[in-house]
């Protein structure tokens, strides 16, 4: 059974790159705004999610995110939530700690730092299973 991912990006280049590059080893669905960030979550009910800050209603703030990062690990609390935004001020990255964030990887994004954090991700997931 592979690992549900959610990835939650309003950058709809973003979410189609991620998708591709995760899309053969994990099961993918992609969310683009508040909404469909909680109704992926609650459905879905993802191990990992990949979560950009800046989403609408309110794209020029990291409040959106961090609402559904606080969401993710509320209901969700054996998910992983690994971060992902250009959003990388010391502030922003404390706030995602204190709401329970995984890890933060600044975009632009190294493709293969990003493949490695989402697999050591999934492994603690899936070990915390266990």
């Amino acid at each position: 059974m592979k690992t549900k991912v959610l990835i939650v990006d309003d950058d709809a280049a973003v979410r189609q790159q991620l998708f591709w590059m995760l899309c053969d080893d994990y099961e993918v669905v992609t969310a683009h705004d508040l909404q469909s960030a909680m109704r992926g979550a609650m459905i879905y009910e993802p191990q990992l999610a990949i979560l950009d800050l800046h989403l609408p209603p309110a794209a020029d703030t990291p409040e959106v995110g961090l609402h559904v990062l606080e969401y993710l690990k509320e209901h969700s609390p054996r998910s992983k939530v690994l971060v992902v935004s250009s959003d990388g001020a010391a502030g922003t990255r404390k706030a995602c700690a204190q709401r329970g964030a995984d890890g933060f990887l600044s975009k632009p994004f190294d493709v293969e730092s990003l493949l490695s954090t989402v697999r050591r991700t999934t492994i603690a997931a899936r070990l915390g299973e266990m």
